[in-house]
């Protein structure tokens, strides 16, 4: 459980920050 999350993990809070990034950037436009 652990390995898988931690494999999955890294991917996922990339696509996360890079979604809040323009999020905020449409936001601010």
């Amino acid at each position: 459980m652990e390995r898988t999350f931690l494999m999955i993990k890294p991917d996922a809070v990339q696509r996360n920050l890079i979604g809040e990034v323009i999020s905020r950037i449409e936001r601010k436009g």
